[in-house]
């Protein structure tokens, strides 16, 4: 990591790369990181679940957190559009549209922890 990378990450800021390999690099390093990290710690939080209302709170945070992942990407796709980046504009408005899939999926698991649903899951999202 060089100087100016350190510097940068020390006021918040990210590199940004200039080859496609570099960012293939840094999206498999950065998976690695976050599985190595993170899948260990979910799976001791979610070892113990067994009843289907135990597994709610957790369907309902990470609702919030892909709702308002959403809603980032969203606005990611108005600043591309804004600045004149029509290709990446799609690209990220296809990202937007599978990420509320998710979050309507996630929503419809969420109801179906309720042991007799009083929502039918068609109107779950």
């Amino acid at each position: 990591m060089s100087v100016t990378e350190i510097l940068a990450r020390l006021q918040g800021k990210r590199a940004a790369y200039d080859t496609t390999g570099e960012v293939a690099q840094l999206l498999d390093e950065q998976y690695r990181r976050l599985h190595d990290a993170r899948l260990p710690l979910h799976l001791a939080r979610t070892a113990r679940l067994e009843e289907r209302l135990a597994f709610q709170p957790g369907l309902i945070d990470a609702r919030a957190k892909t709702a308002d992942l959403a809603l980032y990407a969203d606005a990611l796709v108005t600043a591309a559009r804004s600045s004149g980046h029509a290709e990446l504009a799609e690209r990220l408005a296809d990202v937007v549209e599978s990420l509320h899939g998710a979050v309507a999926e996630l929503a419809a698991a969420t109801h179906a922890t309720v042991p007799v649903p009083q929502v039918p899951l068609a109107y779950a999202a």
